[in-house]
Order: C-alpha cells, then structure tokens, then sequence
C-alpha cells in the first residue's frame, strides 16, 4: 500500500501509510492528515485507497491541489508523485522496499527524522510568496508553476519564473503604481530572487522564502 512523505518549505516534517478507503487532507484537526496552513482549506482533498492503488480528488478548495504542477479535480497516483496543496508537498511512494523516517501520524505536528534513515528518492519542492502586508495578509503563494503572474490592475504584472538558477522576477516598465523589489524598481531583465526579499504588487508586499 502506498505512502505520503510529507515536506514543508523543503523540510521533511512526516510520513503516513495510506489506509484503504478514504484518507483525508486539510487544516482541521479532524482529518487524517492535518496540514497547518492558512493556504490549505479545512477539508482540502481526499486520497481514495482500493487495493494498491490510489487516487486523489480535490474537495472543492480555494486554493486548489496539484500534481507535478498541474491543478486537477481528480488524479490516479504513480509512484514518485508530488502533490502540492498550500506550501505543502507531498511525495507518493508506492514501493515498500523504498527507506524513509517513519515519523508521526499528523504530520501538522513538529516531528524530526530518527538516526540513521535516508530518504531515497529526491524530493521536490517550491518557493513561495507568503503575504506580510495588504488585503491578502498571511496567505501563501506556493510557486508551483514555472510561470506565475501576479496581477497589478492599471499597471505592468510581476512575472516570475523558474530558471535554473533560482527564481526570475521580471516586470515590463517602472515608474509610480509598478511592482518593487525591496522598495525598488525591478532592473531591466529581471532579477534573481533572494530568501526574504519583498516584492510590492498593487499594494500588497509579499515575502519570497525556498
């Protein structure tokens, strides 16, 4: 039967074994799988175990779950996997053999790695904006995508994108209204974002962290 490894801002926090039938995912305390975050709803999804095999199935969230990037309704699981709900990522494995630190059934609660295991299957896992000012304050924006445009109404987006060398902002002019990094105006051709930086969207400040 298959399994979750479970990683937040690119930290392993737990692993649970799926049970057959219904394995709920969400930030009440109620489900199986509890996922501390603003950006993950109360009842986010549900992975539906029948014999070795599962699926998962969004539950109507706002933020929606996704699957090696992309948003789905339902999803049949292969191993190696990774689901993103919220600033989540969750790593399916179905092959028993495979070695991992057996940690807490929620892992909503701080766990750490007993000595001497290994993950062994990398882990993928994304940058995120998390909200520190502005209408939109405390939420995440996982950075799921390769390219993700943050709207600015009246003014040039903020686009960010994935290269190999980390993660590209970029904005089309600069002047009164447009995006900022750190309070400044974005350099002609982008720039590579740092752990901390602040990028000012229509007034809202969002905080970048890997």
């Amino acid at each position: 039967m298959g399994k979750l490894i479970i990683k937040f801002q690119g930290k392993l926090i737990g692993e649970v074994s799926l049970k057959l039938g219904e394995t709920t995912v969400g930030r009440k305390p109620v489900c199986d799988i509890v996922l501390d975050d603003v950006a993950v709803s109360g009842q986010h999804a549900l992975v539906k175990t029948v014999g070795v095999k599962s699926t998962i199935q969004d539950l109507g969230s706002k933020n929606g779950t996704f699957v090696e990037g992309e948003r789905v309704t339902q999803h049949p699981l292969r191993h190696g996997d990774t689901i993103n709900i919220g600033g989540h990522a969750l790593i399916y494995r179905d092959d028993p053999n495979l070695d991992a630190p057996v940690l807490g059934k929620r892992p909503g609660v701080s766990a750490a790695p007993t000595g001497g295991h290994k993950v062994t299957t990398e882990l993928m896992d994304f940058a995120q904006f998390v909200a520190v000012e502005g209408k939109n304050k405390g939420k995440r924006l996982p950075l799921i995508k390769d390219l993700v445009e943050l709207d600015n109404p009246g003014k040039s987006p903020a686009r960010i994108s994935r290269t190999a060398h980390g993660y590209l902002l970029e904005v089309a002019a600069v002047g009164p209204g447009e995006p900022t990094l750190n309070g400044k105006p974005v350099r002609p051709g982008g720039e590579l974002l740092k752990n901390g930086d602040i990028v000012d969207v229509a007034g809202t400040k969002l905080q970048f962290s890997k």
